[in-house]
């Protein structure tokens, strides 16, 4: 599939705000190609687009095309109604298909066309990114792809704590959607049944020792049915553990309402509004026996809680603590 264009973006939202207000209706490729200004062979291209980011178009032999049921697709329209938060998600960016939520995200920022609480959302990545260079499986119209656009106003020595923030408030999201019991993998991976289901990537801007702006982006695995081979028995999905659909949108309003909640008290009350919540949703952050590798060396401890900038606390074989602010769980009991 080639890469998706801005005016294909456009012209594909066209065609699925047609198809939506004939929900009742088939509508004819003809009829669909008068009202949109366009030719049959492009109105076709396009189903077959939304196809193929898992919109159901059903192909009636003689009438034309018919959505059986309202697409779960994250346009902008069918989510502003919904959405509960004064600046996060507002305005929504939205895209069929990206390299990166992230890289797009911190392109505007670039630009200078990104207020706080802008956020990008994607059907599709083609290069998903995860920590350290990894990269996130991004299937079509199955996850949720996203990045928030902030502007905190912080020192530079509590940006992770943003990140913890984001953990957590995607804990809770998925907890009161699904009733999944999700636990959150220091610092910021989501798993459910010790398998990875989603996971927080930030990268900031910063200004000397403050931070200018910084991206949040979050990936959460909903309703994947297969996974590549070699994530066998270490990825999952919302739909693997339920058994059932999920719908993006509610997961989406709920975890952006979440987020702002926890980001008003940061600010409002300082780090322990973030510490706190996130000592309570990970079972990682207190008496786990963990081995880390923290870019420069492993260590194999206890947790101890994180420290007040959100640095997790490691007694160490010899009885020494270790404070640490990013790296790897490679192993834990």
């Amino acid at each position: 599939m080639r890469p998706v264009s801005r005016q294909t973006d456009f012209q594909l939202d066209q065609v699925l705000d047609c198809l939506v207000g004939h929900m009742t209706e088939a509508v004819s490729g003809e009829r669909l190609a008068s009202e949109l200004g366009m030719s049959h062979s492009r109105i076709v291209r396009l189903v077959s687009r939304l196809r193929g980011f898992g919109v159901e178009v059903r192909g009636e032999p003689i009438s034309g095309f018919r959505l059986p049921w309202l697409p779960d697709v994250l346009l902008p329209r069918m989510i502003a109604d919904r959405l509960q938060t004064g600046s996060i998600g507002r305005p929504l960016c939205h895209l069929y298909e990206v390299d990166s939520t992230n890289l797009y995200a911190l392109g505007l920022l670039s630009e200078g066309s990104a207020v706080h609480g802008t956020t990008v959302i994607a059907e599709a990545q083609t290069a998903g990114r995860g920590r350290r260079g990894r990269t996130w499986c991004s299937a079509p119209g199955a996850g949720l792809y996203m990045t928030l656009v902030l502007r905190p106003e912080i020192s530079c020595v509590l940006a992770p704590l943003i990140t913890l923030g984001a953990a957590v408030a995607a804990h809770e999201t998925i907890e009161r959607v699904t009733g999944l019991d999700v636990d959150v993998k220091w610092p910021n991976d989501l798993l459910v049944g010790g398998r990875k289901i989603g996971g927080v990537l930030s990268e900031l801007l910063a200004e000397q020792d403050r931070v200018g702006s910084m991206v949040v982006g979050l990936g959460i695995n909903v309703n994947q049915d297969r996974f590549p081979t070699e994530l066998d028995g270490v990825a999952t999905s919302l739909r693997g553990e339920t058994g059932g659909k999920q719908s993006r949108i509610e997961i989406l309003v709920d975890f952006l309402a979440a987020f702002e909640r926890l980001y008003r008290r940061f600010h409002e009350r300082g780090p322990e509004a973030i510490i706190g919540p996130w000592s309570q949703a990970s079972s990682f952050a207190s008496g786990r026996r963990i081995e880390i590798h923290d870019g420069v060396r492993r260590m194999r401890g206890v947790t101890e809680g994180l420290n007040v900038l959100g640095g997790l606390r490691i007694r160490e074989e010899d009885g020494s603590v270790e404070e640490v602010y990013s790296g790897d769980v490679l192993d834990w009991e």
